[in-house]
C-alpha cells in the first residue's frame, strides 16, 4: 500500500486547518475616528463586546482586540456612530418687570391744648401734612445667543464681581468691616441631543442682578431642567410671579405698600447645519 498520498492529504488538511485557526485568531486593531473622541463611544461599544473581546480609549481611535470576522460588524457599528454632529444655535431669553407703589398720607404738628400738648408725627417748626404716592418700574430683559455642536456642553456667562461690605461689632465693642467680593453673573450651561427634528436639551441658567434700590442686595434667579422641543421654536422653561402687599397705619400716618415682580427664561434650538 502506498502511504505517500495519504500522507500528503493529511498534511493538506493540517495545513488548512491550521490557517484557518490562524485567520479566526483574535487580534489588536487600532480604528481611527473621524468626528468623535474615543472616550464618548465606549459606552455604546462595549455591553456589545464578548467576554474576551477587549477595547480601549486614546484620543479619537478606539483599540479593540476581537476576531477578524467581528472586527468587521465592530468596524459597520462604528460607521452609524461616528457622524458629523449637528451645529446647533441655543438661544436663551430671560425677561422680567417689576412694579413698586406706595402710597396714603402723614401729618405732623402740635396741637396745644390746656391740659397738654398733642404731638402727631415729628413736627418740625409748624404743622403740615402729605400725601404720599410713589411709583417704581423696572424691566430686565436679555437674550444669550451661541453655537454647539450637537452632544458636547458649552457655557456662555457674563458678569463682574462687586465688592460688599458687611458690618460687625467684636467682643470689645469694636466695629469691624470686611468687604468680599461677590460674582454677580448670567448665562447659561446646556447640552443639547437631537432626535429627528425634536431637541432634548440640559440646562442650567441664571440671572442674577443687583437690586436697583442700591441696598447692595444681589437678586438671584436660577433654573434647572431638562426639556424636550421642536427645533426652531421658543418654550417657556421656567417663570416668577410675585406680589406682595403690606399696610402700616398710626395716628396721623397711613401707608400701602404694592409689589409685583414677573420673570420669565424661554429657550429655543435651531439647527444650522
Amino acid at each position: 500500500m502506498n502511504l505517500r498520498p495519504f500522507l500528503t492529504l493529511c498534511a493538506t488538511l493540517l495545513l488548512l486547518l491550521g490557517s484557518a485557526q490562524l485567520a479566526a485568531a483574535p487580534r489588536t486593531e487600532i480604528i481611527p475616528l473621524g468626528y468623535n473622541m474615543a472616550e464618548d463611544l465606549l459606552p455604546a461599544i462595549q455591553p456589545l463586546l464578548r467576554p474576551d473581546e477587549r477595547v480601549s480609549a486614546h484620543g479619537n481611535q478606539l483599540i479593540i482586540r476581537a476576531e477578524p470576522q467581528r472586527l468587521q460588524e465592530i468596524r459597520a457599528l462604528l460607521a452609524d456612530l461616528d457622524r458629523q454632529p449637528a451645529q446647533l444655535r441655543i438661544s436663551v431669553s430671560h425677561s422680567g418687570s417689576s412694579l413698586g407703589s406706595q402710597s396714603g398720607y402723614r401729618v405732623d404738628g402740635r396741637i396745644e391744648t390746656g391740659a397738654g400738648d398733642i404731638v402727631v408725627g415729628r413736627p418740625g417748626s409748624s404743622n403740615q401734612g402729605r400725601v404720599i404716592r410713589r411709583e417704581t418700574r423696572g424691566a430686565n430683559d436679555g437674550t444669550r445667543v451661541i453655537l454647539a455642536s450637537e452632544g458636547s456642553p458649552v457655557l456662555i456667562q457674563t458678569g463682574q464681581s462687586i465688592p460688599l461690605t458687611t458690618t460687625t461689632t467684636n467682643v470689645y465693642g469694636q466695629v469691624m468691616r470686611q468687604t468680599e467680593y461677590h460674582d454677580v453673573t448670567a448665562g447659561f450651561y446646556a447640552t443639547v441631543r437631537l432626535n429627528g427634528d425634536l431637541a432634548t436639551i440640559t440646562l442650567s441658567a441664571s440671572n442674577d442682578r443687583l437690586r436697583p434700590t442700591g441696598d447692595d442686595v444681589i437678586e438671584v434667579q436660577r433654573a434647572d431642567t431638562v426639556v424636550t422641543t421642536r427645533l426652531g421654536e421658543w418654550v417657556t422653561i421656567g417663570g416668577v410671579d410675585d406680589l406682595d402687599h403690606s399696610q402700616d397705619r398710626d395716628v396721623g400716618r397711613r401707608t400701602t405698600t404694592r409689589s409685583a415682580q414677573q420673570q420669565s427664561v424661554r429657550l429655543m434650538v435651531e439647527r444650522v447645519n
